[in-house]
């Protein structure tokens, strides 16, 4: 099956979970009419979504002196927040997520034989993590939904308002909205998934270009991939830049989500609770490892593995003007693309990935369990100087 699922189809996939909010890029030539439609739309998810964030936000001051629903409430805010900034990112960054979309797309369509079985590698590589992901965003979404049914409450959320809402049609209306919101929830979650696929494709560009680095036998086709080197850094600038307010948003609502998770977990609550809080842990941390994956790769690559690449080549056999430009391919490789904002957020990588999870493992240490969480974060050493501290 994995040999089948070519990187046109992974595109196609990855746009089909972002159908519902109509966070894919148009394509250049689209008619000013589906523009205008397609940003009204987005209009109305965000209303939308901000009418259960205000039901949710009453729900809190309602029961401030009942932590174990306002933990339940502030969790439900952080994904609905997660679509308001998804949806404020996407239209800041339009112009620019519909220039590198294209070249990814147009890069999907250029592909040479050879080059697809690296591109089949990576594909075989995340498939498995990131097709569960998505598929349990979406059940989540269900499981969320069809609460009502097992559990006692009328809505798939505990939102309150401040008027009767047991009467008919109201209620109905009450559901179908929450019903909705959850939904587009799960589609603006996969916009991690684009994003990572933005990543990924253009870690799979670099390794294309070492192995060309590591065949070519000519002037010629050292020039090309000195070219071909060039135009790739300022594309992946370009993807960085819009990787960052994604990324800034998932991982500082996922952060946040999981402090409240370990509160609710070290209060001694049911252990019904408990499991789900294990549930709401594991989603958080995949959000984060959704970023630090692609990001620990791209920095690999385009730092060492692209400098050694340029090493390797014959470089003592071409003439001095071309030993100068081979110098600065391992000039620009020192400094790796790294997803970064300065002062805001740590550069993402593996190590960040693991300091998170071991912050939020102390919360399962009964050991632990007597020190408040904001001790136990502050205990480690390695995010003293994390942005959300």
């Amino acid at each position: 099956m994995k040999k089948n699922l070519t990187l046109k189809k992974v595109i196609a996939i990855v746009k089909l979970s972002l159908f519902i909010t109509w966070c894919w890029p148009l394509p250049k030539d689209t008619i000013k009419l589906k523009i205008i439609c397609a940003g009204l739309y987005q209009y109305l998810c965000l209303i939308l979504t901000l009418g259960l964030i205000v039901g949710l936000t009453n729900t809190v001051r309602n029961h401030l002196n009942d932590p174990l629903i306002m933990a339940k409430s502030i969790i439900i805010i952080c994904p609905m927040v997660h679509v308001v900034c998804n949806i404020i990112s996407c239209k800041i960054n339009s112009r620019r997520l519909q220039l590198v979309t294209f070249e990814m797309e147009n890069f999907c369509q250029l592909l040479k034989p050879h080059e697809e079985a690296t591109i089949q590698q990576y594909i075989d590589k995340c498939v498995y993590f990131y097709g569960g992901s998505m598929l349990w965003i979406y059940l989540s979404a269900v499981f969320v939904i069809t609460g009502p049914v097992t559990l006692d409450q009328p809505f798939p959320t505990n939102a309150e308002y401040p008027f009767v809402v047991y009467q008919q049609p109201l209620k109905s209306i009450i559901f179908v909205h929450q019903s909705i919101v959850c939904f587009q929830a799960s589609a603006q979650l996969c916009m991690n998934i684009f994003m990572a696929l933005l990543l990924w494709t253009t870690s799979a560009r670099f390794e294309l270009l070492v192995k060309e680095l590591r065949t070519v036998t000519n002037v010629h086709g050292l020039v090309q991939c000195i070219r071909q080197h060039q135009r790739l850094l300022q594309y992946a600038q370009e993807v960085v830049a819009i990787v960052r307010p994604f990324a800034l948003t998932t991982i500082s609502l996922s952060t946040f989500a999981l402090i409240i998770i370990g509160l609710i977990f070290i209060t001694g609550q049911p252990i019904s609770i408990k499991i789900q809080c294990v549930g709401l842990a594991f989603s958080g941390l995949s959000e984060v490892f959704m970023y630090t994956w692609p990001a620990e790769h791209l920095i690999h690559i385009s730092g060492e593995i692209i400098r050694q690449a340029a090493f390797d080549t014959q470089w003592y056999k071409q003439p001095v003007a071309l030993r100068k430009y081979l110098q600065i391919i391992m000039f620009k490789a020192q400094n790796p693309i790294v997803i970064t904002i300065p002062c805001v957020m740590p550069a993402l990588s593996l190590n960040y990935y693991a300091s998170v999870r071991k912050e939020f493992e102390y919360c399962f240490d009964f050991d632990h369990a007597h020190q408040s969480f904001g001790q136990i974060i502050l205990r480690n050493p390695i995010r003293k100087t994390s942005y959300f501290l």
